[in-house]
C-alpha cells in the first residue's frame, strides 16, 4: 500500500512542481529564437553512463521536460528542486554563481558584476 500511496504522491508532486514549461525568464537577455537558458528539453537517455573524456556521469532522462530531482526528497519536503552532479571546477564556479546571485537578487548579471571586478 504504501508503495502504491509514493508513486501517486511522486507522479502528482512531479507533474505540479517539476515538470518545466518555459516562460519568459527562459530566454531573459537572449536574442529571438534562443533555446531555453535552462537547457530544456533535455536530450533523453535510457539508461545511466560515464562518460570518460569529460568525467561525467549522465543518469536515466525518460521525459525531456523534467527537473533532474530525488524522488523522496520530493515527495517528503513536497517542494520542487534540480539535483546536479558538481564533478569539475567549472561546474562548481558555475554553481556557486548561480546560487548566489540568486539568494542575493542582485539586479547586476554576473557577467556585468565581473566587468566592473
Amino acid at each position: 500500500e504504501w508503495n502504491k500511496l509514493f508513486q501517486y504522491e511522486h507522479k502528482k508532486l512531479g507533474e505540479k512542481v517539476q515538470r518545466h514549461r518555459c516562460k519568459g525568464v527562459c530566454f531573459k537577455g537572449r536574442p529571438p529564437g534562443s533555446p531555453c537558458r535552462f537547457g530544456y528539453p533535455h536530450d533523453l537517455e535510457d539508461k545511466s553512463c560515464f562518460e570518460p573524456d569529460t568525467n561525467s556521469i549522465y543518469l536515466p532522462v525518460l521525459e525531456p521536460d523534467v527537473n533532474y530531482h530525488n524522488p523522496y526528497i520530493l515527495v517528503f519536503t513536497r517542494h520542487n528542486h534540480d539535483l546536479k552532479c558538481i564533478l569539475s571546477e567549472k561546474s562548481a564556479k558555475a554553481a556557486m554563481f548561480y546560487i548566489s546571485d540568486y539568494i542575493t537578487k542582485n539586479p547586476l548579471s554576473t557577467g556585468d558584476m565581473l566587468t566592473l571586478m
